[in-house]
Formats: structure tokens, sequence, C-alpha cells
């Protein structure tokens, strides 16, 4: 306990006023918002106290975010972003647009669930407003088309097919995460996937593995 305290202390006193650049100011706000929602959960994630974490006043916070939406958005969005590499790389290793549109969804359910930051969206008692509608918010869209380019390309979707594409899977990846019975294997869930998502995206069912 002493030495968890010591830590958050010590953080809190990094920042002995503003940094020099607004980009870096931001960034170590929502640094500390990120160790709010991963120790404190979303409910508890507001702006006193990311203003007590980060070791700033609640005005300095406001200076950067208009309100608490805009600070949780711009806390999971930053997270989801960080996926995106990682999503991006592990399709490399499948061709075929209707296979790559069933890896996509197992990866990204598992790696949110993994997620210190993300996986609190779902583990809350109370599901947080904000945090859902930026699931499937136009900024989720973008990183999440940056994430699945070799998909949309490899589908030869047009711009606008592609952000209906993406909303659908977003959907359907909230609606997996916030309500996962009946559960499934992953053999199940790739069937189930393979059956019900690739006709909703116009994309053919390709070779079975």
């Amino acid at each position: 306990m002493a030495s968890t305290a010591l830590r958050r202390s010590s953080e809190r006193a990094a920042w002995a006023g503003d940094p020099p650049q607004r980009s870096a100011a931001r960034e170590r706000l929502l640094d500390a918002a990120a160790r709010c929602v991963a120790r404190d959960g979303l409910p508890a994630t507001g702006i006193a106290a990311v203003a007590l974490e980060a070791g700033v006043s609640r005005p300095t916070v406001y200076r950067y975010f208009a309100d608490r939406r805009a600070l949780v958005e711009a806390t999971l969005l930053r997270a989801g972003s960080r996926l995106t590499g990682r999503l991006a790389a592990h399709l490399k290793r499948f061709g075929d647009p209707g296979r790559q549109a069933i890896e996509a969804m197992l990866f990204a359910l598992r790696e949110m669930r993994r997620d210190p930051i993300l996986c609190q969206v779902w583990n809350s008692t109370a599901l947080d407003a904000a945090a859902l509608e930026a699931t499937t918010g136009a900024e989720a869209v973008a990183w999440s088309r940056e994430a699945l380019a070799e998909l949309v390309a490899n589908a030869g979707w047009s711009d606008a097919e592609a952000d209906e594409a993406i909303e659908l899977m977003l959907r359907l990846l909230l609606a997996l995460m916030t309500a996962p019975e009946p559960r499934r294997s992953p053999a199940a869930l790739r069937a189930f996937l393979r059956r019900r998502l690739l006709p909703g995206l116009g994309l053919a069912a390709g070779p079975r593995t």
C-alpha cells in the first residue's frame, strides 16, 4: 500500500505547471485518465479524479477537454487506436477478405477483453454512455478503417461501403462484448461469424479453416 501511494504521489508531482506544448499537456492528462480508468473503473473517472491524478487543477483539465464525455471518449479512442497496428499486422496473415473480417472480429474481442482500459467499458455495473457512444462514433470508424485497410482493399469496397461495413463490425463487436451470452468456443464463434457477419458485409465465406 505504501509503495502504491508513493508511486501515485510521484506521478501527481511530476507536472509542476503546464507542459510547454498543448499536445504534451493533453497526452499527460490522457495518461492520468488511463491510470484512473484502469485502477478505479469508468464510473469513478471524471474531471476531478483526473485532475487529482495529474496533480493539476480542474480548470487545467477543462482547458483541454470540454467535459467528462470528451475526456472519456479521448481516453478510450487513444486506447483503441493503439490496437490498430497490431490488428493490421495480424490480418496480413490472411489473404481472403472474408477470413480477414472474421479474424479481425476475433482478434478485437480477445484484445479488448485483455486491455486494462477498454475492458472497463464492459466491466462497469452500469454501462457508460460516453464510452458506448465512442465505440461506434466517426473517430472509431476512422481508426478502425486504418487497421482494416487491407481488408477494405481486398473486398473492393468504396469509401461509403467501407464505412458502413466497419460500422456494422463495430456494432456487432459492441453487442458481443456487452451481451456475451450464449458463450461460444472460438471455433463456434468463428462459425457464427462466418454464417451471419459475412452476408451482411457482402463477402464470400471463402475456404474453411
